[in-house]
This record gives C-alpha cells, sequence and structure tokens, in this order.
C-alpha cells in the first residue's frame, strides 16, 4: 500500500510506526492488567479488614459482657464467695463435693 503525497512522490508506510503502535497497546494493555490488579487486591485487603474488625467487636462485646457481670456482683454487694462459686462452675467446670454433674454429648450420627 503507498500514499501519493501532492508532489506526486510514493510515500511507503514505515514498520517504525506499526512498532511504536503495537508497543503503546501493549504497554496499555499492561497498565489495565495492573490496574485490575491493584484493585482486586485491594478489595481483598479490606474485606480481611472487615473480618478482623468484625472479630475485634465480637470480643469486644465479650469482655463488655463479662465485666458488666462483675460490676453485677460488685455493685449489689453480693457475697464474693458466690461469686468465686459461678466462676469456678462456669469457667473452670468445678462442682461440690456433693453434686454431680451430667454432660449432654451429642450423638456422631
Amino acid at each position: 500500500m503507498s500514499f501519493r503525497l501532492v508532489s506526486g512522490e510514493v510515500k511507503e508506510p514505515s514498520k517504525r510506526n506499526g512498532l511504536v503502535r503495537m508497543s503503546a497497546y501493549i504497554a496499555g494493555i499492561i497498565l489495565i492488567g495492573f490496574i485490575v490488579f491493584s484493585i482486586i487486591s485491594t478489595n481483598m485487603k479490606i474485606n480481611e479488614s472487615k473480618a478482623q474488625y468484625n472479630e475485634l467487636v465480637t470480643q469486644t462485646n465479650n469482655v463488655l459482657e463479662e465485666n458488666a457481670s462483675i460490676e453485677r456482683y460488685l455493685g449489689e454487694d453480693a457475697n464474693m464467695d458466690q461469686y468465686i462459686e459461678d466462676i469456678a462452675r462456669d469457667k473452670l467446670d468445678f462442682a461440690t463435693p456433693d453434686e454431680r454433674v451430667y454432660y449432654i454429648v451429642p450423638s456422631s450420627e
């Protein structure tokens, strides 16, 4: 394919122009790929941070509930022996000597 100039000369399209164009397309594709990868990795980090935040909120709520329970014992001038006994039963699975504790084990079926 040739192009005629006003002066009548024939000028062939340069192969260099095609190489520059192809390099520009490849660079554009690489740039778009990098942008897409960055967006995806950022969204993954955001999701991980949200999950970590939700876990921390749950832990905070559990600690606040435990603090409220302790404050109830202290605010009611409750017997500290009763508080200690409740902690021993709930957290340490202790029982009094004359007491039998039964655990319900789910069936394996």
